[in-house]
């Protein structure tokens, strides 16, 4: 195997001891089940997987994320009554509110990961924690390039046109003037967007903005692209040139992490899904199993059946193996 050197997604932070240091990551990949003839997972629980350093794009290790946010009812817990008083009075006080717990998984190049889950499961979280803007409160995460969010929002103008507005966001996306000339007609067939270049940005649609801003944000050919609810505007022949473009990049050895509530989505694009549920992930294997799954307990959950949709959490938990990362001697991450 070759040397695996990826990049840590997190900011730089203190110098750890050899001891405190993880053993880098092999991997052993229990996060991607072998499935059977009907899509579940069939491989024992406990079995794992090696992969080679070469073919791992991102590793999340044991990552866990919980938020420290101002409560104004905090105050009940304090001890003494006068603390409790000034408490209540001031508004201080600050309550812990889990975000992810204890995540383990690897994803290889030229994979195309779904993430799915109720609103408020942790899905955005996780985005912040691949993308490096947040250090997970546990644990490790690991990239070998730096992962690009799609969306350019901050570069695009909106009295300005279309067309405009094309050069801009690629010029804030690092490409240079000849570049973006290059980029410039893929750009406008991918968006679908022909007829509407000389107008301005504000006369265009949500739908319409999220195209262009999809466009723009794939020209500059990401080895690890996350995708989060941009997918679900646009007709049939979009999302043809839009699964298009993503089986392109993943053919470059990139991966890609699409975040998105349309169920058919997931299982048109991805070649792998993972379901965060209350910030856990409850299951990682083949799309069509884990959203027949998901669906399974929407059903249940919103026809009032909350010890029903409990089964099928537990149930679809228990047919995850646990993940362990082993890193080869001599190919540990650096910070």
């Amino acid at each position: 195997m070759t040397t695996y050197t990826p990049r840590r997604t997190a900011p730089a932070s203190p110098a750890l001891t050899d001891d405190e240091r993880p053993e880098g990551a092999t991997g052993r990949d229990d996060s991607a089940p072998a499935t059977s003839g009907d899509g579940r997972p069939s491989r024992a629980p406990g079995e794992t997987t090696s992969i080679a350093p070469e073919d791992v794009a991102v590793a999340v290790d044991h990552a866990s994320m919980t938020y420290r946010v101002r409560s104004t009812t905090e105050h009940t817990r304090t001890q003494g009554r006068i603390s409790r008083q000034v408490k209540k009075i001031t508004g201080a006080g600050f309550t812990e509110v889990p975000a992810l717990q204890d995540m383990s998984f690897v994803v290889r190049r030229g994979e195309s990961v779904g993430v799915i889950g109720t609103n408020g499961s942790g899905k955005s979280t996780l985005m912040k924690l691949l993308t490096g803007k947040v250090r997970p409160t546990t644990g490790e995460v690991y990239a070998t390039s730096t992962p690009v969010m799609l969306g350019v929002n901050a570069a695009l103008v909106k009295p300005l046109s279309g067309r405009e507005n094309i050069k801009l966001g690629c010029l804030a996306m690092g490409l240079t003037p000849g570049e973006a000339a290059e980029k410039y007609d893929m750009i406008v067939e991918i968006s679908g967007l022909e007829d509407s270049l000389d107008l301005p940005l504000k006369s265009y649609s949500s739908g319409m903005a999220s195209r262009l801003q999809f466009a723009i944000a794939t020209a500059v050919d990401p080895d690890i692209l996350l995708i989060d609810e941009a997918l679900n505007t646009g007709d049939a022949q979009f999302r043809a040139r839009t699964k298009k473009r993503l089986d392109e990049v993943r053919a470059q050895a990139g991966c890609v992490f699409l975040v998105s509530h349309s169920l058919s989505t997931i299982e048109q694009m991805c070649t792998r899904a993972l379901w965060i549920e209350e910030g856990r992930l409850l299951a990682d294997g083949d799309p069509a199993w884990v959203v027949e799954q998901y669906e399974e307990y929407t059903t249940h959950q919103s026809a009032g059946h909350p010890r029903s949709a409990q089964v099928v959490l537990e149930r679809t938990k228990l047919q995850q193996a646990p993940v362990n990362l082993e890193f080869i001697p001599g190919t540990r991450p650096k910070r």
